[in-house]
C-alpha cells in the first residue's frame, strides 16, 4: 500500500515525515485512521534515509570522518569532520567554491567550534559564523540549517 491512499495532502507529508525520519508511526493514528502496518516505504523513503545517512559522514572533500556539525549560512556551507578523535574545519564559499579545508578545530565551552589560520579565526555555533582578523570581525553571517553529527 502507498501513502499516496489519503486524500489529505497535508497528512501525506506529515506521514512520510514519520515514515523517514524514523519517528514512532503509531503517533500516525492520532491524526488519522491510519496505522503503522499501513506505511510502507516507498522510493522517496529510500532516498530520504540515504540522504539522512550521508548527513552522518564528512564528504571527501572535506577530509572524510564523522560528521560532528555541518553548518550552512547565506554564503558559506561549513563541515566540522571528527578524524580519529580530531576535529577539522572545511568552510566553501557558495560563490566560488573556494575555501579553507581541514584547518584543525577544538571546540571551547561558551564559544562553539573554533578554528584558527594564521591571522584568521572562525567561530561557528548554531546561531552564527563569525570570521575575526587579528581579533576584529571580519565577516558575520547568520545559520540558516545545522545539523548536528555523532557526538563522542
Amino acid at each position: 500500500m502507498n501513502i499516496n491512499i489519503y486524500p489529505n495532502k497535508q497528512m501525506k507529508y506529515l506521514l512520510l515525515i514519520l515514515a523517514t525520519t524514523g519517528t514512532a508511526l503509531s503517533f500516525a493514528s492520532i491524526f488519522n485512521s491510519a496505522s503503522a502496518s499501513e506505511l510502507t516505504v516507498n522510493v522517496n523513503s529510500v532516498v530520504n534515509n540515504k540522504t539522512i545517512a550521508q548527513a552522518r559522514t564528512c564528504p571527501k572533500y572535506a577530509g572524510g570522518g564523522r560528521l560532528s556539525a555541518q553548518v550552512e549560512t547565506r554564503n558559506f556551507l561549513i563541515h566540522i569532520c571528527d578524524r580519529q578523535g580530531k576535529l577539522f574545519y572545511t568552510g566553501i564559499s557558495k560563490r566560488d567554491g573556494k575555501g579553507i579545508y581541514s584547518l584543525p578545530t577544538y571546540t571551547e565551552e561558551g564559544t562553539g567550534y573554533v578554528a584558527k589560520n594564521g591571522q584568521y579565526e572562525y567561530i561557528v555555533t548554531g546561531a552564527s559564523l563569525d570570521i575575526f582578523k587579528n581579533g576584529k570581525v571580519v565577516q558575520s553571517e547568520n545559520v540558516i540549517r545545522y545539523i548536528s553529527g555523532y557526538s563522542n
